[in-house]
This record gives C-alpha cells, sequence and structure tokens, in this order.
C-alpha cells in the first residue's frame, strides 16, 4: 500500500464513543476518509450506497452481523476488503489496513 494511497474506509460499530475514535483515527491520515456507521442498518445501507477501499467491522458487531456485512460486500461490492478490528490505536489500525489492502493485491 502507497504511503500516499487515497483510501475511502467504512468502519462498522455499535458503541458511538468507541467509533468517534476510530473516525478521527480514520481521517487522521492524509487521504483517508472514513465514515462511520453505528448500527447493523446504517452499516447495510452504507454498504449498498459507497464503494470503499476497506470496511472495518469494530466493537460490538457479532459473528451473525458480520457474516451479514461480509455477504452484502460479496453482492454489492466483491473487491471491497472486509477486515475485523479490535483495536489498539492508530499505529495497529494503519497496521491492519496496509496488510489487508496489500494481502489483497497479491
Amino acid at each position: 500500500m502507497n504511503n500516499n494511497m487515497s483510501l475511502k474506509l467504512l468502519a462498522i460499530g455499535y458503541d458511538p464513543a468507541i467509533m468517534q475514535v476510530v473516525e478521527r483515527l480514520l481521517n487522521s491520515h492524509a487521504g483517508w476518509e472514513g465514515i462511520v456507521a453505528l448500527t447493523k442498518e446504517d452499516g447495510l445501507e452504507k454498504i449498498r450506497a459507497g464503494n470503499y477501499h476497506a470496511i472495518l467491522l469494530c466493537v460490538g458487531v457479532s459473528a451473525a452481523d458480520e457474516e451479514t456485512f461480509r455477504e452484502a460486500v460479496r453482492m454489492h461490492h466483491p473487491s471491497t476488503i472486509v477486515i475485523r478490528h479490535y483495536g489498539g490505536g492508530s499505529g495497529l489500525l494503519e497496521n491492519e489496513l496496509r496488510a489487508a489492502l496489500d494481502h489483497n493485491k497479491n
């Protein structure tokens, strides 16, 4: 992944306070556009309507909801990467995205 690469990212999670931090972290990187969905319904709507490089599944997303999101991505935007994000700050978040995007290129 190029350091100057422009990325459109969707983060889905159910804890508003934590997701506010995730959104801030995503948008603190030059060239990254991060938006957040706080409910399953909002996440599905944004998946259908948008075209993202990656979707981060964050705090509170159950295994069942994760599968629902992954299926929606497969149907609407199969080239979009879905990543389970467990937290840990901007360094971990950036490394998770870089690893997933680099892996997807190969």
